[in-house]
């Protein structure tokens, strides 16, 4: 059993599109927790504002039914029409305030679920050419508008979740730094950050390193989990190509004393929904006993002494025996 609780944003329980093509079946909001419900190890579920809340009150009779906790409130400030061109960055201030009400609403539903806590990934808020965007201007809106959200409730914390592109071409946080520089100038105990391991990776960071950055600025509010070649945002199952950073993570994680939400945010395209997430739990726990077995301390001597010949060995002996 994983020591940190799991959960699954619930879209990729649904029917997924690409530019080609769509895969799996269409589902509406229960059949998708019918498929929850199959999860092994899963606690609870990344809900999708406003798509998963067309009925808040039939959204937390499926939670209460299948005994799930709603892990976080994840903002969608980027898929409807009116958001394409920017969210809290649109040259239209009705959009930006639109975009930010966005942002209260979801963290009225996210105090209402008990989570207190909502997650927002800026896609669309960014830039695709030259001379195409005001920077000096759109960083102060997003910081603006990060700021009047947070400032609406401060029981409910607000995560910023940080990607290098894609719909954007240059999305305004693309990397932990500029997060975390966002996070301190907007200057509030409650906005943090969402590392999405698969958006590090993306980014060219190592995920402990990114965690380690936002962990000591008191910064790091969620994780989501997932894996890729480091040249997209594949959305694989974690540790299934990056295995050691994989493992580095799960260790550093303890040691940062993050005690939230692994949450799973994989894409399974073309293979069984709840037999991935099965997986992606199983690949947590994995990673933990990897750490167990080869020991923390022996673990941090090794760090200690800066040796990474004496790491592989250990790691490798663990899998052959």
């Amino acid at each position: 059993m994983s020591h940190h609780k799991f959960s699954v944003i619930l879209g990729f329980l649904g029917k997924l599109n690409d530019r080609f093509s769509s895969y799996g079946e269409q589902r509406d909001i229960a059949a998708k927790f019918e498929v929850a419900a199959k999860i092994e190890g899963i606690q609870g579920l990344e809900l999708v504002y406003p798509f998963d809340f067309e009925n808040v009150a039939v959204t937390k009779d499926l939670l209460k039914k299948y005994n799930l906790e709603c892990s976080t409130v994840n903002v969608n400030i980027k898929a409807e029409s009116k958001f394409h061109l920017g969210g809290l960055t649109h040259r239209d201030e009705g959009v930006r305030k639109e975009a930010v009400q966005y942002l209260k609403t979801s963290m009225d539903i996210s105090a209402e679920l008990g989570t207190n806590m909502i997650t927002c990934c800026p896609l669309s808020d960014g830039y695709d050419y030259a001379f195409e965007t005001d920077y000096p201007k759109a960083w102060k809106w997003f910081i603006d508008g990060v700021g009047e959200a947070a400032s609406y409730r401060g029981d409910v914390r607000v995560c910023l979740e940080y990607k290098q592109s894609e719909p954007r071409h240059k999305v305004i946080i693309p990397n932990a730094g500029t997060t975390l520089a966002a996070c301190l100038q907007v200057n509030m105990p409650n906005v943090g950050a969402t590392m999405d391991t698969g958006h590090a990776l993306l980014a060219g960071e190592g995920t402990a390193w990114a965690a380690s950055l936002l962990a000591q600025a008191g910064k790091l509010f969620l994780v989501h989990v997932n894996d890729n070649y480091r040249n997209w945002d594949w959305d694989m199952i974690p540790g299934s190509i990056n295995t050691w950073d994989w493992v580095e993570l799960v260790f550093y994680l303890d040691e940062l004393g993050y005690d939230g939400w692994l949450t799973s945010d994989v894409a399974p395209f073309r293979i069984d929904r709840a037999k991935t997430f099965s997986s992606t739990y199983r690949s947590i726990v994995w990673a933990q006993k990897v750490v167990e077995k080869i020991g923390r301390e022996e673990l941090r001597r090794i760090i200690h002494e800066g040796d990474p010949v004496d790491a592989l060995d250990k790691l490798q002996s663990i899998v052959s025996g």
